[in-house]
């Protein structure tokens, strides 16, 4: 190895051990199409159409590890069934690099996934490509100011929304081009500082269920169902009344997406906010692993489960570790004592857990507070104080039954 070559290995060796202390944030901005010259649509659309033809070229090559990325022109199969060679004038070298990258990685995380025992496919031709990654910043993409970005292969800048959102100071890394619902957006990743999580001295446990979404071990409860709106289900019709391949089918696709993106944005939005308070306001959150999956093919609730972001919060949750612990899925949280340790099962629609010992609560709060008991011994933290639903009716003073009663129900809106 050179001296160019060594100097390389050692700066990215240093780029790599310093941002192990640093977090990972991707950013969302979006392109201005209000601002588009017929140049710059002409451009993209080459662009993306560049892509897919690598892309097919590259998977259909006989050794797709020894493809020659740099080569400039590529056999694309015409609209008449016949080979033609066309020249790329849009994507730039990296961007090539980039696609070959990404099949590469695939082919090689499907491997892995046979090897565990998983069933697994083979990548199939794109009739489209909606995603180009951008590996190097500053190279293959570049921020000019704080409203505009150059691409690698186009002079002129771009018109962008968002670039407020990334911190002074933060790193830029990869990014990726997007084309999703007729609009355009850059994914931006970055490297900025860690924020020191102040310690709050509170702990939650979580229960998730389908008559109430999520009940914590404090007696919250959130319900949010969000089902497909009147807008999707209307474009839904529109698009499966056009003639396949008409140009009104491909607009009325465009208009779907659209409302469906909208849809989803909505469900992350929410589901952002209930993880966002609940990691902020406590140093621990138990839940318990729940087979959603299973839930889902259920004819009872797979529509209820379907149309909530209980996954999302979950998964959310699990990008926390330092402050989640995930207790089994076998663990009986809804039938455990945790004042005798007695077993009693109870039906779905008893909704209040009753022990012989005189123990009574509601059946998710109850859930929730054994499912925050067992997280916290598998810290080998004691068990916590039992809070005023835990305790028996005799225990209870009058002023006590008036707080448990009124167990507050909160709105989801009410966390924005």
């Amino acid at each position: 190895m050179g001296l160019k070559g060594k100097k390389l290995k050692n700066t990215l060796r240093a780029t790599k051990d310093r941002r192990k202390s640093m977090d990972c944030k991707v950013f969302g901005v979006k392109f201005d199409k209000s601002k588009f010259s017929t140049e710059k649509k002409n451009y993209l659309n080459r662009l993306f159409n560049e892509a897919k033809w690598l892309y097919n070229s590259i998977l259909g090559d006989q050794d797709i590890f020894l493809y020659n990325t740099k080569c400039k022109t590529v056999d694309v199969l015409n609209k008449d069934k016949k080979w033609e060679n066309r020249e790329f004038e849009a994507i730039s070298s990296q961007m090539k690099q980039g696609v070959g990258k990404r099949i590469i990685d695939s082919i090689v995380g499907l491997s892995r996934r046979k090897k565990n025992g998983h069933k697994v496919g083979r990548l199939k031709f794109k009739s489209e490509v909606n995603s180009i990654p951008l590996k190097q910043a500053n190279v293959t993409y570049k921020i000019v100011n704080d409203k505009y970005i150059k691409l690698q292969g186009f002079k002129k800048p771009f018109r962008v929304k968002g670039l407020h959102q990334i911190p002074v100071g933060a790193e830029l890394a990869n990014a990726n081009l997007v084309r999703k619902a007729g609009d355009l957006y850059l994914k931006i990743t970055c490297f900025v500082q860690k924020e020191e999580k102040a310690k709050t001295d509170n702990v939650v446990g979580l229960d998730f269920g389908i008559e109430t979404n999520v009940t914590t071990s404090d007696g919250e409860k959130l319900n949010f169902y969000l089902p497909e709106t009147k807008g999707v289900k209307k474009a839904s019709r529109k698009f499966n009344k056009r003639k396949k391949g008409s140009r009104r089918k491909f607009k009325a696709k465009i208009n779907l997406q659209k409302k469906y993106n909208k849809l989803n944005n909505q469900k992350k939005d929410i589901k952002n906010k209930i993880v966002s308070k609940l990691v902020k306001e406590n140093d621990i959150v138990a839940i318990q692993d729940e087979s959603l999956a299973e839930w889902h093919k259920s004819k009872l609730c797979s529509k209820k489960v379907q149309h909530s972001i209980m996954g999302g919060i979950i998964l959310g949750l699990k990008q926390h570790p330092e402050t989640l612990i995930v207790v089994d899925k076998y663990f009986p949280s809804t039938q455990l004592c945790p004042k005798c340790e007695a077993k009693n099962k109870h039906t779905l629609d008893q909704r209040t857990y009753h022990c012989p010992c005189g123990y009574s609560c509601d059946r998710d709060i109850h859930g929730a507070r054994n499912i925050l008991n067992e997280g916290m011994k598998q810290l080998g933290t004691e068990r916590i104080k039992p809070m005023l639903v835990e305790l028996t009716t005799s225990e209870r003073s009058p002023s006590d039954k008036s707080k448990v009663d009124c167990v507050e129900t909160r709105s989801l809106y009410a966390l924005a």
